[in-house]
């Protein structure tokens, strides 16, 4: 009887280890097929590219600013994108839902990364040290990069409306570019009308940060000029405008007095500024800048 209860535990016990073995080798697959899910996105269609490309150059997107900068008349279509980068790992998906349903941000996840690595129109170094710590970026930093989003929509659309063409390089575009003002401004554009005329501007968004600080930024863009970086790499072509968008009107008339005083040294040197609240209301236009002009 003893040896019969003693076969009977031994079949207990194989049949429990191979059921334990079984459940084991199913969730094993599981995970692998959804790991393989993941980091096999490696086909991805041209669309996608495009848009992990531009949040690579912008860092922080939304929906709206991806469709506007493609050119795409469908939402639905860019969203659907969007949703399989995330899917697939090569995009983070933020959303705070709010009564103004402001659309989710996009910035690149590490799969993103992996995708973009070989990419010619990429700078290795500069993607490998940001991917990893694009996640813990200031709310402030987001909405600064936001904030030129906008303005590069709002140029769109402004050289559409006017026959223009417009080439815009974000601070990423300009990486590594030795005749540019350091520290990079937040974006250089130009402004290519169908007759050839070209006008070029520097662009740099300030946040509310102490008036030295705007101050030392001018001293920055004087000094770039007397150093001729410009001229050595374009001796024909005129040295870009200088735009600035200024937190709030204080900052802009302290900025403006102060650029003045120094333009009798440097006449060629033109500044346009504005405020944040100016372009937010009415869009990069003209008539929102106000052009500093020597003491008369």
């Amino acid at each position: 009887m003893s040896q019969f209860l003693a076969v009977f535990k031994f079949k207990l016990e194989e049949n429990y280890y191979t059921y334990i073995l079984i459940i084991l080798n199913t969730f094993g697959m599981i995970l692998m097929n959804q790991t393989k899910q993941k980091s096999n996105k490696s086909a991805l269609t041209k669309k996608e590219l495009e848009v992990l490309i531009l949040i690579y150059r912008f860092r922080f997107l939304n929906r709206v600013h991806i469709q506007a900068m493609l050119g795409h008349k469908s939402h639905t279509r860019v969203q659907t994108w969007l949703d399989s980068l995330v899917k697939h790992g090569c995009l983070t998906k933020e959303y705070e839902k709010k009564i103004t349903n402001e659309p989710a941000i996009y910035y690149l996840s590490a799969l993103g990364r992996k995708q973009l690595k070989k990419n010619p129109e990429v700078e290795t170094k500069l993607l490998n040290s940001r991917t990893w710590r694009e996640n813990e970026r200031t709310k402030e930093f987001i909405e600064h990069c936001l904030f030129v989003d906008d303005i590069c929509v709002s140029l769109m659309n402004l050289a559409e409306s006017s026959n223009r063409d417009l080439a815009f390089y974000t601070k990423t575009d300009l990486y590594g570019i030795s005749y540019v003002v350091k520290p990079l401004p937040d974006a250089y554009f130009a402004l290519v009308a169908e007759d050839g005329d070209i006008k070029r501007y520097f662009l740099d968004v300030f946040d509310d940060v102490p008036s030295a600080q705007l101050r030392r930024r001018i001293q920055r863009y004087l000094g770039y000029y007397d150093l001729d970086k410009w001229f050595e790499k374009y001796p024909d072509k005129p040295f870009p405008g200088i735009i600035l968008i200024c937190p709030n009107t204080r900052m802009k008339g302290h900025l403006f007095y102060y650029i003045q005083s120094h333009l009798d040294e440097y006449p060629d040197l033109n500044f346009d500024l504005s405020t944040k609240e100016l372009v937010k209301k009415k869009g990069m236009r003209t008539e929102i800048l106000e052009k500093v002009n020597p003491e008369e």
